[in-house]
């Protein structure tokens, strides 16, 4: 049966997965990234006629999935904005597709939901199941409203899989999910062929130091295939002009996407630099490490971004570059999600009073207001024309004891992912990064790490020497390996640099290797000048309008 996806074993947990689905049960499927998830589905989905259909939050996953079932000779097809959804459709309705992949956005369609009504359906599946839970790191709203799809489907065999659920979110999965009896699978939460290390970067000179490292880690052959992720769709763009490498983000068009992660994935290039829009959906299996430029939001978001490196089983890299900066980038976030009491009381009054009760609610703040709204039974989602949102409202008061109850536990949720994330990355902190890692998700089987453990146990020694002794901290020689550069345009900069001395010594400014570096890169911004060696934020604070506006002239 293995043999109809390629393989020939078992890992841990998927044989107990398989058999749940066969037998026509529900199941719970938490395994860490790698460990196999999608073969609990699809190697059942593939031993029957009739439909199994999978719910996935990101476009890059099923469609890695599905050109994967396509590939072997298995009929698959996926619904998503820039897809073929009609001719999708047919396929679903004619009895020829095994297994449909949709975001769970796709149900406001009544013709899909119509679709689903013509075939039996062997399996319902909801990958990245932590999406339900609002103590889950990546809560979307319109998980909430699969519960009421799989009541009108007639409760198929259901199977809800996650890499990144805590015990308590695990908990909440079923709950939200109605999950009948549901075959539980929990398989080790250890990564043993991953080392995981925290590197500080803190002080005068430290952006700059932090970008050598990246730089200097990501050329080392043995680091590549290579992942980094960025916090911010800002700093991505200007990461990946750092490493020369595309740019992959949720701001950039659907067919750009979609071309960064094919070269990607067919090995045309061997660096992404990317938002966590990349996360989930990337099934390459030889990524060799794994580099966070910022900060995630939550320790839950971490692991599973981490854990697309070593998929294959050979050795991998995580690699966090820790600023104590980027906690006041969390810090905005979490003050910029929180919703009131106030403002879900508007929300329900506008819908009163407009009565057409069907909205886009295109918007992140708009979907967490309704889903509180809902949580208060003030309201009731279900899928509307044309992508919308259906609302129908209750008849009777807003319970705004109810709202703010939901209101401050959201914002706790939030406060408690930070300050895990931030006691893992903290400078000061000498516990195991992999033990840690094992007892936020409640695995308490001793880590049995095949290589190097982390930077607690085991120094990363890996470095190049320059890097490694900026990442502690120490001075390092500049080292120049740039052209020759215009002498007439080094006096310049030397005359600007008397100038600026006032008497100093000439190289309490910048040094003769500096000065030649930013001719070679012309820099055109603060950022950029935070990239060349030599050049910090005392640097930036003091001199940096000044020299740009001599480069500029």
């Amino acid at each position: 049966m293995l043999s109809l996806v390629g393989l020939s074993t078992f890992r841990p947990g998927q044989r107990e997965a398989v058999q749940a689905a066969l037998d026509g049960r529900d199941a719970l499927v938490v395994m860490p990234t790698g460990g196999g998830k999608s073969l609990c589905y699809q190697l059942p989905a593939l031993a029957t006629t009739d439909l199994t259909v999978v719910i996935s939050p990101l476009i890059a996953l099923m469609r890695d999935q599905c050109a994967r079932l396509t590939s072997l000779g298995h009929p698959a097809v996926m619904l998503a904005s820039g897809e073929d959804n009609q001719t999708a459709l047919e396929q679903i309705r004619g009895g020829h597709a095994q297994v449909a992949f949709a975001a769970p956005e796709r149900f406001a369609s009544p013709a899909f939901r119509q679709a689903l009504t013509q075939r039996k359906l062997a399996l319902f599946v909801v990958d990245e199941a932590h999406c339900v839970s609002e103590w889950g790191h990546d809560f979307r709203p319109d998980y909430l409203r699969l519960a009421t799809i799989i009541a009108e489907l007639g409760h198929p065999p259901t199977m809800a899989c996650t890499a990144t659920a805590t015990p308590k979110v695990a908990e909440e999965i079923v709950a939200r999910l109605n999950l009948r009896e549901p075959e539980r699978v929990r398989s080790g939460f250890d990564r043993p062929n991953l080392s995981f290390d925290v590197l500080p970067f803190d002080g005068e000179g430290s952006v700059a130091r932090k970008r050598a490292t990246l730089v200097a880690g990501v050329e080392m052959p043995e680091n590549r295939p290579a992942v980094v992720y960025c916090g911010t769709r800002k700093s991505t763009e200007e990461i990946a002009a750092l490493l020369n490498a595309p740019a992959y983000h949720a701001g950039m068009p659907t067919e750009q996407r979609t071309r960064v992660q094919d070269a990607f994935m067919s090995g045309e290039t061997d660096v992404v630099v990317a938002t966590n829009a990349f996360g989930m959906g990337v099934d390459k299996a030889d990524v060799r490490s794994v580099w966070h430029w910022a900060l995630p939001s939550s320790l839950e978001a971490y692991y599973q971004e981490a854990g697309r490196a070593g998929r294959d089983g050979e050795p991998g890299r995580a690699v966090l570059l820790a600023s104590r900066s980027d906690l006041g980038r969390l810090v905005r976030f979490i003050q910029e999600a929180e919703v009131t009491v106030e403002q879900v009381a508007s929300l329900v009054n506008r819908l009163r009073a407009q009565g057409d009760l069907e909205l886009a609610a295109n918007e992140e703040r708009d979907r967490i207001l309704l889903a509180v709204a809902e949580r208060a039974g003030a309201l009731t989602l279900s899928p509307g024309q044309g992508g919308r949102v259906h609302i129908t409202l209750a008849d009777r008061p807003l319970d705004r004891g109810r709202v703010a109850e939901l209101c401050r536990a959201a914002k706790d949720r939030r406060w408690q992912s930070y300050r895990s994330i931030e006691h893992y990355a903290d400078a000061t902190n000498d516990r195991c990064r992999r033990r840690q890692l094992l007892d936020h998700f409640g695995d308490p089987t001793p880590g049995q790490p095949t290589g190097r453990c982390c930077d607690i146990h085991d120094p990363p020694d890996w470095l190049p020497p320059i890097t490694a002794a900026k990442a502690k901290g120490k001075k390092a020689p500049i080292v120049e390996d740039g052209p020759p550069v215009d002498e007439g345009e080094l006096s310049a900069l030397k005359a600007w640099r008397r100038e600026r001395a006032d008497g100093k010594p000439a190289y309490t400014v910048a040094t003769d290797a500096t000065l030649r570096e930013v001719i070679r890169r012309q820099p055109r911004s603060s950022d950029e000048l935070l990239a060349i060696k030599g050049i910090g934020a005392s640097f930036v604070d003091k001199h940096a309008d000044s020299l740009l506006e001599l480069l500029a002239q």
